[in-house]
């Protein structure tokens, strides 16, 4: 297929993806963006036009990238419906990770081939983003009708892709947000606890950050169940209670989290690591004990 691609929003989602289409040899007509100084920088980063008239971008290509904040693409595509600008030759394409297609639903009425299509990987700066996209794998969902090409532009750029239900596109955004917003919280408790006995945050973060990146390589190479090590993952008791222990005396506001965790790891130790009947028993038993409260992820408040 030849593609004519231009991006309506400017942010750095819309232009890395369109400077990593440039450098793997695509061909990016131009931006727009409410913000045109933004569309100039897209454009210049892409060797591509800034333009200040939706409409002149539009009747230039053939495929769009809507890359605009969420709540403002169902706004864009209406808007390029109601004032007739597209037709069922173009591919208009949203890159949200939490949306489905449906929001482009309007445009998929009158012929187009409408599409979510998201690269699974966080977007802190332009740079930075760009390079990590040859890393990055795509999830896609949509019409049938022209899903292979969207497909076949991914594989040439040497992505992997892999293809979605639109209905489930909510649990893969969930998904998403685990491994990267989540990780963030679930660092941050562990760095609690480190300042509870006196770290600095910076120093705990140093400290901890060799371990880190050690296990999500260790993921990377073995898959979650061989990667766990730990007292859990050993049936350790006496590990567990020292740490219940010492966690209630010094820093009681932690435990229900912890004992969450621990349970939740029961249950991944099972798989490959933690065979032993007795100690799963206990190590249940010594995490939802009676003599502490539950840890329920739905009350706040507590």
């Amino acid at each position: 297929m030849d593609y004519k691609i231009g991006f309506i929003g400017a942010g750095k989602v819309g232009t890395a993806f369109g400077k990593y289409l440039t450098e793997n040899g695509y061909k990016i007509i131009g931006y727009y963006s409410k913000n045109y100084t933004s569309a100039q920088k897209a454009a210049n980063l892409t060797d591509s036009t800034a333009y200040d008239k939706i409409e002149d971008l539009v009747f230039e290509v053939n495929t769009l990238f809507i890359t605009t904040p969420d709540d403002v693409i169902k706004e864009v595509c209406d808007f390029l419906v109601t004032k007739k600008l597209i037709n069922k030759s173009y591919i208009i394409c949203h890159m949200s990770g939490g949306l489905s297609s449906d929001i482009l639903k309007n445009a998929k009425d009158i012929g187009c081939s409408v599409y979510s299509l998201h690269p699974m990987q966080a977007f802190a700066d332009i740079e930075s983003s760009v390079k990590e996209l040859k890393n990055t794998i795509f999830s896609i969902e949509g019409c049938e009708k022209k899903i292979n090409d969207l497909i076949t532009l991914i594989n040439e750029l040497g992505n992997e892709i892999f293809l979605i239900d639109s209905k489930t596109k909510a649990i893969y955004h969930a998904a998403a947000c685990v491994a990267s917003n989540y990780l963030v919280t679930l660092i941050d408790f562990a760095v609690n606890l480190l300042n509870e006995i006196g770290l600095e945050k910076n120093l705990a973060i140093k400290a901890i950050n060799p371990l880190l990146m050690g296990t999500v390589k260790n993921i990377a190479q073995m898959d979650t169940e061989k990667a766990l090590t730990g007292p859990i993952a050993r049936g350790d008791l006496k590990t567990i209670k020292k740490h219940l222990h010492d966690i209630d005396l010094y820093c009681p506001h932690n435990l229900d989290f912890y004992k969450f965790l621990g349970k939740k790891t029961i249950e991944l130790a099972k798989k490959e690591k933690l065979k032993d009947d007795i100690k799963i028993k206990q190590l249940n038993k010594l995490l939802g004990s009676e003599n502490t409260r539950k840890y329920n992820p739905y009350i706040i408040g507590r």
